[in-house]
Parts: C-alpha cells; structure tokens; sequence
C-alpha cells in the first residue's frame, strides 16, 4: 500500500515537471513570437530597420511647405500631396521611392536603401535618382513658365524603435546633374554639377487604429532652389532655410 501510494507521489512529481517545463517553454516560444512581430511584421517608412523581405509599404499623405520670406512678403504654407512606396528586397536592403505633386510642382525620386540594426537602434544609407518637372500659366502674368531637374540624392539614416512607436532622423543632400527653368521673358537659367540642397528630417511613426500606422514629422531644409517655388528661381539666389511639415497613414 505504501509502495503503491510511493508510486503515485512520484507520478505526479513528473506530470508537475512535465508541466512546468511546458509552461517554460510556451512563454519561451511566446516572447520569441513578440520579438518576430516587433521586427518582422511591424514596418515603418522612414525608419531604417531590415524589412522582410517581398513585404511592401504604401502610404499617402500631405505636406506643407512654408515659403521663406525673401520669396514672399509673409510666410504661408504651400500643401502637396505625397505617396511613398518601399517593398523589402533583401534581408539588409530594401526599394524606396516618392513622388510627391502639387499640380504645379512635382517631384519623384527612388533607388535602394541599405539597412541594418543593433536590436532598437537601425541605421541605412540610401542612394536615389529623381526628377522635377514644373510649369505655370496664367494669362497676363505667366506665361509659359516652366523649370525641370534631374538630381542625385544619396541619405543618412537613423532610427530606434521603442515598444510601441519609432522615431527616426535622416540626412540628405542633392546634387543636380541637370537642370534648367525658364521665367517670363528672363533668360533660362541652369544650375547644373554641384551640390545644391541640404535637409534634415525627423519623422515618428506609431501604430494608429489597430490595422494602421501613422507617420508624422518636419524636414528642416537649406536650399536656394526650394522646389514648390521654382518659378522664383530667377529672382533671388541665395540659400534660405525653408522648414516642412508631413502627415501620412499606411494603406
């Protein structure tokens, strides 16, 4: 009797090991499946963290531009509207791109993003080739007027993600490979083979109603040739800070 209630003591010590070591194991499996999410499923635009690979991202949004006053006599906000793309095409690589249009003014760029981390903390350079095109007529005023760039834009970027949003900064310089625009009756004008924009861009971007995320931010740039103002290019040449705001939300 003993020996038989001896044995049943030691089966349920091993039901109970059986047990615990199951229990230690599925919180294993779980904290590793939350780790997945946070670094596979959960993409943002502009921060740098490797993308899974044939994932995409596609958002749109709206951008403001204040116009420096040495344009105009008092500074006022120039909307456009913005769509960015980036589809994971390697484990440490990923395409970009964005085209942004005011109807009068528009801009698209695009190439590959290399990208990397150290757990929260990522880092990539980007490399892209773009274009602009404008145009402007107005009876009486403007006729005619037009302005176009191709240019070369190579990127810093920086990026940390906490546990329920990201923040990120990026650095960025143009240099125009070629251009040309040409005002009312001046004389075309081209500004081509030199570095000629410098910005700075903070974005954070978080979850936003369950299925979607947000993004949103401001670009500090150092131009003499702000593009939403390309048909003042003639008049003043000289380099202004010119600060922009952004808002955009996954699809």
């Amino acid at each position: 009797m003993l020996v038989r209630y001896h044995n049943n003591i030691k089966l349920l010590a091993i039901i109970y090991c059986l047990c615990i070591h199951s229990n230690i194991s599925f919180c294993q499996n779980s904290n590793s499946q939350v780790f997945n999410i946070d670094t596979n499923t959960i993409s943002y635009f502009y921060e740098p963290f490797p993308q899974q690979v044939g994932s995409s991202i596609f958002q749109i949004g709206g951008l403001f531009t204040f116009v420096p006053t040495p344009l105009v006599e008092d500074e006022y906000p120039i909307p456009s509207f913005d769509m960015d793309y980036k589809r994971g095409i390697h484990k440490y690589a990923s395409f970009d791109a964005r085209f942004s249009t005011n109807v009068f003014s528009n801009i698209l760029h695009f190439g590959i993003l290399g990208n990397n981390n150290i757990e929260r903390f990522s880092y990539g350079v980007s490399n892209h080739i773009g274009a602009f095109y404008g145009f402007l007529t107005y009876e009486g005023q403007f006729d005619n007027n037009w302005a176009y760039s191709i240019f070369y834009m190579p990127t810093l970027r920086l990026g940390y993600r906490f546990d329920d949003f990201s923040l990120s900064t990026s650095f960025t310089a143009i240099y125009l490979l070629k251009t040309a625009s040409k005002v009312s009756n001046m004389n075309e004008i081209t500004i081509d083979n030199t570095w000629n924009d410098y910005f700075v861009t903070f974005a954070i971007e978080q979850p936003f109603l369950k299925e979607q995320h947000i993004s949103f931010g401001m670009s500090i740039l150092f131009t003499r040739t702000p593009y939403q103002t390309w048909m003042l290019y003639n008049t003043i040449d000289e380099y202004m800070l010119e600060p922009e705001f952004f808002f955009a939300f996954q699809l």
